[in-house]
């Protein structure tokens, strides 16, 4: 979830004297009397103290995301900005003030008293936002009927503002630039909204999530939780312990019944979840919300509203959607296209050769705010490598770009960087010249993967299966269209060039072809050739139909037609491609020269028939079962909606492999690591080692590129179970827990009855 949030800074806010002293009064221990031991605070409130748990949940945070940071020539981290203040200077963030051209605005707003304390001023806040800096207080001292009213107005979360709310609660209003009575005014803003003047809220796609949170407990991680969640996709709810607990409380709760009733017509659902709470509280209050007050008033038309009420309420996780997060962007110019110079590497990767004039800011709110500052998002289309993790942000610019131009991120939404120049800026300069216009590229899949593993001391490149894969792509012209030969029935004919049995008779007992002597490596030393009759045997299709595809393999090279001639000195038997046969042919054994006579294709006078032959790179890699990860690509990208992918790479450090993957695939925006095997376990070949020793390898890796699923997939029909423990142990055994990648098993591969399932 936080990476789908995708900070583009990871801060803490630093604690000073007078913090500490506010929240835990007398814990500063001065050996002076009271009076002078006041003094002595106020004279030193506003200096920092050391916060190493801060430091170390800010590091945890920044480490599975990326925010704005670099690392240097001698290895360390330089990083944009590490903490904020409650007290004002905030380095790159713009003050609310300067993000206005109207600061004299006249209005009234709604804010959270900044004494209120407890469940309900912690939720008022974070809803309303705050105009003052919250001071040590207690839950505030309102009528029940008050309480009731604000959280009801809290767990019916569609309210954009506090009109229905803020005339009721004196203290809850602040005016700004106003006299007299504010009660003439019906209209209560939230404070929050001054941080979006110009801001607009759009999603990522039309494709809205399927859910909402509500998440009950009443600790920190259960409040961010909730929080994070309705700032991504505008819908969550958090529910305090107390206010579950309390019983005249829960029948407030009467709005939440109206939320499931609208997720329901929106056929979404709403899931319950906690990280502190036990899961019989959790059914405890989903059986509540199942039972609708609204369910005896239905009519018999409507019969199936109760049980729909009734499935719409789970108890299940939440679980991040980067392609329906909302984000904000500045109204009219969120989705600006334009056409750019670039250069195509031989790794897929994309370079800018010059930086595209980026938009100044536009909106009537912004214009002339001259302290402003913002991000830049760039797309590259289509958007092909993993957003938001892993990879250093200068390794985003193009080759010889200033990596101190400007500060640059891999974002959820496309490459970020800041809108400000930062090398050398003329004081007398206009804001246009100010502004950054970085040269950037778009790395291949691949390429990422390296880029991300070297993030960690490590390095990612093809293995000798992958160098035969991308000799395929090159053959067929696109990694599709070999993987829609291979899950195709054509599979079939190409596997029969490599027969396992030793005579011809053996492997292709209805005459289909012949095997011959390779001359080749050890590991295959024979290989064998079809006749057309042979091709149609194995494949099944009507002749006429397939003649076109193996038309096609002939023109892209992956086939060769030719013929099976003996030579006439040393006997050997070999084939003799079409684009090399003449009158007078040299044998490739003993280099004799043998005429094209009835005597070399050995037929009783019958003319000689075309034998087909399949390039050796294809051969080789079929006899190392390659096509399995391709037919684990072709099921990926047939169940996604934007997909990519790079298949046999390894991880090195230094310069020992320690792991391998058959397919690295970027399948909507998740990033997943695969074991595509022709087996159904992780037993190693070679008798050493153990299950959990490589399924650690396979999590070792995806934690490397910060993947998100971690997948085990076979053509067989079922996994061993063994195996899949192995791997949910190695899972298991990450921490902290909120970085394990899920866990993914795809069975009967290249069938048509593919098992795709995850492992909760």
């Amino acid at each position: 979830m936080i990476r789908v949030y995708d900070p583009d800074y990871v801060v803490a806010l630093t604690k000073t004297v007078a913090d500490i002293e506010q929240v835990n009064p007398g814990s500063i221990n001065l050996p002076v009397e009271e009076v002078e031991r006041r003094r002595h605070l106020e004279m030193i409130g506003d200096h920092a103290v050391p916060d190493e748990p801060g430091r170390v949940a800010r590091e945890a945070v920044a480490s599975i995301c990326s925010p704005h940071r670099r690392r240097e020539e001698d290895g360390e981290w330089d990083e944009d900005v590490h903490f904020i203040s409650a007290s004002g200077g905030w380095q790159r963030f713009t003050p609310v003030e300067d993000a206005t051209n109207n600061s004299y605005r006249r209005g009234t707003y709604a804010t959270a008293p900044e004494h209120w304390g407890g469940a309900l001023g912690v939720a008022l806040t974070a809803r309303c936002g705050a105009a003052l800096r919250p001071v040590q207080g207690a839950e505030p001292d309102l009528e029940e009927a008050q309480v009731r009213q604000l959280w009801n107005w809290l767990l019916w979360n569609d309210y954009r503002n506090a009109d229905q709310i803020a005339p009721l609660v004196y203290e809850m209003v602040v005016r700004e630039n106003l006299t007299g009575n504010f009660s003439i005014y019906n209209e209560f803003p939230l404070v929050f909204s001054k941080t979006r003047n110009g801001l607009v809220s759009v999603y990522n796609s039309a494709r809205p999530r399927k859910a909402a949170d509500l998440v009950l407990g009443d600790t920190a991680d259960d409040f961010a939780l909730a929080h994070i969640s309705e700032r991504l996709y505008g819908r969550s709810v958090w529910m305090p312990r107390a206010l579950w607990d309390h019983e005249a409380a829960r029948a407030g709760l009467h709005h939440l019944h109206p939320l499931i009733s609208r997720i329901n017509r929106e056929r979404r659902t709403l899931l319950i979840s906690s990280l502190s709470e036990p899961d019989d509280a959790l059914e405890s209050m989903a059986a509540y919300l199942r039972d609708s007050p609204f369910n005896a008033a239905v009519s018999e038309p409507q019969q199936d509203f109760p049980e729909r009420h009734r499935e719409s309420v789970q108890v299940k996780p939440a679980t991040a959607d980067p392609e329906s997060a909302s984000r904000l962007v500045i109204a009219e110019q969120f989705d600006i296209k334009t056409q750019v110079g670039v250069h195509h590497s031989d790794q897929g990767s994309i370079e800018m050769t010059a930086g595209p004039r980026y938009p100044d800011i536009a909106h009537p709110a912004l214009v002339g705010c001259e302290e402003l500052q913002w991000q830049v998002d760039v797309s590259f289309m289509p958007h092909s490598v993993p957003a938001g993790r892993g990879v250093d942000g200068h390794d985003l610019l193009a080759s010889e770009e200033n990596r101190h131009l400007t500060w640059v991120r891999s974002g959820r939404d496309g490459i970020s960087f800041e809108s400000r120049k930062w090398d050398f800026v003329h004081n007398g300069w206009s804001r246009a010249s100010k502004l950054a216009e970085p040269r950037l590229r778009r790395p291949s899949l691949a390429t990422w993967a390296d880029l991300a593993a070297k993030s960690s001391g490590r390095s990612m490149e093809y293995s000798p299966a992958g160098s035969r894969f991308m000799s395929l792509v090159r053959l067929w012209g696109s990694p599709e269209s070999v993987a829609e030969t291979m899950a195709s029935p054509m599979l079939e004919v190409l596997r029969s060039f490599n027969p396992s049995a030793k005579s011809s008779r053996e492997a292709y007992p209805g005459g289909e072809g012949v095997v011959l002597a390779s001359g080749g490596s050890a590991s295959q030393p024979r290989e064998g050739y079809l006749y057309f009759k042979g091709i149609v045997q194995f494949h099944g299709g009507e002749p006429e139909v397939l003649r076109d595809e193996v038309d096609a393999l002939l023109k892209l090279g992956v086939l060769k037609r030719g013929l099976v001639l003996g030579c006439m000195h040393c006997g050997r038997v070999a084939f003799i491609a079409i684009d090399r046969l003449s009158q007078n042919n040299r044998c490739l054994r003993c280099d004799g020269s043998n005429p094209l006579t009835a005597a070399s294709w050995n037929r009783d006078g019958i003319e000689p028939a075309w034998f087909y032959d399949l390039h050796p790179i294809v051969r080789d890699f079929l006899h190392e079962n390659g096509e399995v990860p391709v037919l684990l690509s072709h099921h990926l990208r047939l169940n996604s909606r934007t997909y990519t992918d790079a298949p046999e790479m390894e991880l090195f450090k230094e310069g020992k492999r320690v792991a391998e993957a058959d397919l690295i695939a970027l399948s909507d925006r998740r990033l997943l690591v695969a074991e595509a095997k022709s087996s159904n376990h992780l037993r190693p070949k070679t008798g050493k080692g153990t299950r959990l020793g490589a399924a650690r390898k396979k999590v070792r890796l995806a934690t490397a590129l910060h993947a998100d699923e971690v997948v085990l997939a076979t053509t067989h029909e079922a996994w061993e179970d063994a195996s899949i423990e192995a791997v949910k142990t190695a899972v298991g055994e990450l921490t902290p827990t909120w970085t394990a990648p899920q866990v993914r098993i795809i069975t009967a591969l290249g069938t048509d009855h593919v098992r795709d399932e995850h492992l909760s």
